[in-house]
Formats: C-alpha cells, structure tokens, sequence
C-alpha cells in the first residue's frame, strides 16, 4: 500500500479530535471523499457496489453515531471519490480503507460493511487484522468469482446499454428490495426520486470496474484467517445474497455470530427497509 497523505494536510499521526469532519484523502493512487459523524469508538461503514456513503445517512448516522464515530467513506469509483484509471481488486480497495484510517489518524477501528462493501470488509480484516475491532458484514457473499453466472454480470451490461437508466433502476429494484416494498408505490416512487436526486451517479465505466472487482472476489477458502470477532447480518428474503449465500460465510470464519431477520423487509437492504432491526443487531453487538 502506498503511503498515505491527507489532503487537509493532517499528518498519519494526527488526533482525529482535531481532523476536519468531511474532506477528501489521498491515498493509494485515489482522492477519497468521508465524513465523520458522533464521537466515541470509531466505526466505518462501506457501501456496495454503485452506491456512495450518502445511503448510510438515512438510516444508519442518525443512530450510531450516538454511540460511536461514525466514518463514512465514498468507495473510489463511487460518490464525490476519484474515478479510477485502471482496474482493481476487492483488496485495493481495503487498503483504500486503511489508508483512510492512516490520514485520519486512527488505529484500530470497528467495520460495517453492506454487499460488496462486506467483501471489502472481509479483505480487511485478513490483510490489516491489528487495525479492527470488530467486524459486521451484512448481505455478504464470499465467493461470486466461482458462479458462472452472476446478477452483477448482467446489471453491468444493462448499466453500459441502458442510456435511460430505466431498465438499470428496475433490475435493482427487483433485486434489492422487497415484495412488501415494492407494492407500496409511495415508498418506491420517493426512492427512486431520491436516488435519481444523487448530484455524483456512478458512470458505466466506473461501475464497471467496480463489477470486475465484485466478480472476481473469492475469499470463501481464506476466511478462517479472519480473526475478528464478527456478525453476519442477512435477510430472509435477500434474492441477491440469500441465507444460504451468507451462512456459508459465517461458516468460514473462525466464531461468527450469524443472524438472520425474517419477515416482510428482509431484503438484501435490510438497513433501509429494516432500520430499526438492524440497528440493534449492530449496536448489541459491537457494545459486547
């Protein structure tokens, strides 16, 4: 990993009571945009893929972050973070995490990460284990890499001949989100408006290295180097990540709590339908 600079010009040893709340740093090649919210232990969270950090705000900031700092980062390619020149992997972009960490002057630090963003947690917690507490992976799935076929595949060929982004949005919508939540028209509706609103969309090119990272993840025989103690957080009725896709996770690593949220809402996210279930899994455990 490349060394890493902040481009407030804090230095790797800074006190993070003294680091700007939002900002952009520079590290491994990329300009990473965060922000920080609360005071107390710090905790990242990391988005899936083709989304920004700006999803966490609605639900999830307004809860941690009264019990920890809660940092939220725009994984590159994604939101207000630079766009990428040449393709990556899963593990850059971890180390894209632990660069921020080092900019920003924090050690060790616990980890959520949703989808793709738990690939990149998983990453994580096997290249820096002495820089995480504990880690939350939630919709994981550790091995698309040996599907022949993958839903990612076939959003990232819709995202690159889809000028409209209807068919896209539809695709996502089918997979992502519930029965229950796509018979309230209201709710889909107000969603839609609010992502199409996102003044920095994610570009088919970027998307596309993005999914080029996705799909060729596979950790499912390196987990049990996961040394963390760790939640896997699944829905019932996650179609893109199912039960059986997250409890294989779970058992591969060394301990793993493994829950799973039943009923209407337990889709793949289930921090947006579900808030208040998740919410309490996360804090619960990561108070243990």
């Amino acid at each position: 990993m490349k060394s890493t600079t902040a481009a407030t010009d804090q230095p790797m040893s800074a006190n993070i009571n003294h680091v700007p709340r939002s900002g952009t740093v520079r590290t491994n090649g990329q300009e990473l945009f965060y922000e920080i919210h609360g005071d107390g232990p710090p905790l990242v969270l990391v988005m899936g893929i083709g989304y920004d950090s700006s999803l966490w705000t609605l639900q999830q900031v307004p809860v941690l972050s009264t019990r920890f700092r809660v940092v939220l980062l725009d994984n590159r390619d994604a939101g207000r973070s630079s766009r990428a020149d040449r393709p990556y992997t899963i593990a850059d972009m971890a180390d894209d995490v632990a660069g921020l960490l080092d900019a920003l002057g924090i050690q060790r630090t616990h980890l959520l990460g949703l989808s793709m963003g738990s690939m990149i947690g998983m990453e994580f917690a096997m290249r820096h284990a002495d820089r995480l507490d504990r880690l939350v992976l939630a919709g994981p799935g550790a091995a698309p890499a040996r599907s022949a076929v993958d839903p990612i595949s076939i959003w990232n060929w819709v995202k690159a001949n889809d000028p409209s982004g209807e068919v896209f949005g539809g695709q996502q919508f089918t997979w992502l989100f519930s029965s229950a939540f796509l018979r309230n028209q209201q709710a889909v509706q107000e969603t839609i408006a609010l992502l199409a609103s996102n003044p920095n969309p994610v570009e088919p090119e970027a998307y596309d290295r993005q999914a080029q990272a996705y799909l060729h993840f596979d950790a499912l025989d390196r987990l049990s180097g996961i040394t963390a103690p760790t939640l896997v957080i699944v829905g019932e009725q996650d179609l893109l990540t199912p039960p059986w896709v997250a409890r294989e996770v779970a058992g591969g690593i060394p301990g793993a709590r493994f829950e799973i949220v039943t009923g209407d809402g337990s889709s793949h996210v289930m921090p947006l339908e579900r808030p208040d279930d998740f919410n309490q899994l996360v804090l619960n455990f990561l108070a243990e």
